[in-house]
């Protein structure tokens, strides 16, 4: 009789401490989803958003007004007219062998030699101007990273 006494209190005693370890263990209720803290630090991340997405939405509206001026000035953006026949995406520079000029997508516009020396013109320039662009000999030239300019690298070229 005894015996049987201990057996149930030992099995009650377990049976009182299994539910203390679930909670010790967070499956049941989450002190932290249900705080004040958590709700602070929620509205804080939300402002924050709210003002990044104001900040890059006034930048836009910058942006695109300059680009309508240019536009209305005549400027456009976009590849030029013969990087279709040449199937170029701007991406790369090009070199127009004939011409010994190169297109800089980076600058939009050409780099040419005048006198000895390389210019920069953001339209075709003027011993051009009655060129077949889209039929032209072209090299697109990629070993040169994008953000530097094409004339820096002309000594280190073939270019025939």
């Amino acid at each position: 009789m005894k015996k049987m006494i201990y057996f149930v209190l030992a099995i009650g005693s377990l049976a009182l401490m299994a539910p203390k370890e679930s909670l010790a263990q967070h499956r049941g209720y989450d002190r932290w989803e249900h705080s004040k803290e958590r709700r602070k630090y929620e509205e804080k991340r939300a402002k924050e958003y709210r003002k990044y997405v104001e900040k890059r939405e006034k930048e836009d509206r910058k942006y695109h007004k300059e680009v309508a001026k240019l536009y209305r000035k005549g400027h456009r953006h976009g590849p030029p007219s013969w990087a279709r026949a040449h199937r170029y995406d701007s991406r790369h520079h090009v070199y127009f062998r004939d011409y010994n000029t190169f297109y800089d997508p980076y600058r939009n516009g050409y780099v040419y030699r005048r006198d000895g020396r390389w210019s920069f013109s953001a339209s075709v320039p003027s011993f051009m101007l009655n060129v077949n662009l889209g039929a032209a000999n072209i090299r697109v030239v990629k070993d040169v990273p994008i953000s530097r300019h094409p004339e820096d690298f002309y000594n280190d070229y073939r270019w025939d």
